[in-house]
């Protein structure tokens, strides 16, 4: 009997050991930004940057190759200043994310039919594409932490002066026994 029981405890208690590390799993939330300058006389333009998400978002250090997973949230779009007709307004647009080195485009929104001087300090939330938000997620989550950021915009009048904000909230999951 006992040589039944001794089997029965080793496999609950791996299980327990194994149930318990995800226990210890830490959750998250975080933001961070992609901000552009546009001053053009032309009714588009485009931007890239590569960005450090290390660098700029203390927890994405802290944790670095302890982090199991960054599900992005949310993401908002807005001007922090604006100079232009009350007219203005993008006639389409995207953000993008990819490899470091340009590699793998993904769509993570699409912008259209949106007056500039309405977005001027107010936040718009946006609806994001699954596959450009996963890519986005797990670039963020395996270090180097380091993705491209792609904004692009058809203004329907120029010229065009103004600071977009792309913010983006996310929830990293990351375990310290990694």
């Amino acid at each position: 009997m006992k040589m039944r029981i001794l089997p029965g405890l080793l496999t609950i208690s791996l299980f327990l050991m194994t149930g318990c590390k995800d226990l210890l799993d830490v959750e998250e939330r975080f933001t961070f930004q992609y901000t552009f300058s546009v001053n053009t006389d032309e009714h588009s333009f485009s931007d890239s940057r590569v960005i450090d998400l290390a660098a700029n978002v203390s927890i994405i250090d802290e944790y670095g190759s302890k982090i199991k997973e960054v599900k992005i949230e949310q993401v908002k779009f807005w001007l922090t200043a604006f100079s232009g007709p009350d007219s203005q307004q993008i006639e389409s647009g995207s953000l993008r994310v990819s490899e470091t080195d340009g590699s793998n485009l993904q769509l993570i929104a699409e912008l259209s039919d949106l007056q500039l001087q309405a977005l001027l300090n107010t936040p718009h939330e946006l609806t994001i594409r699954d596959a450009g938000v996963q890519l986005l997620g797990d670039l963020a989550a395996d270090p180097p932490h380091r993705f491209q950021l792609h904004g692009d915009m058809e203004i329907n009048e120029g010229p065009l002066a103004f600071t977009a904000v792309f913010e983006f909230t996310a929830k990293m999951v990351a375990n310290p026994l990694n």
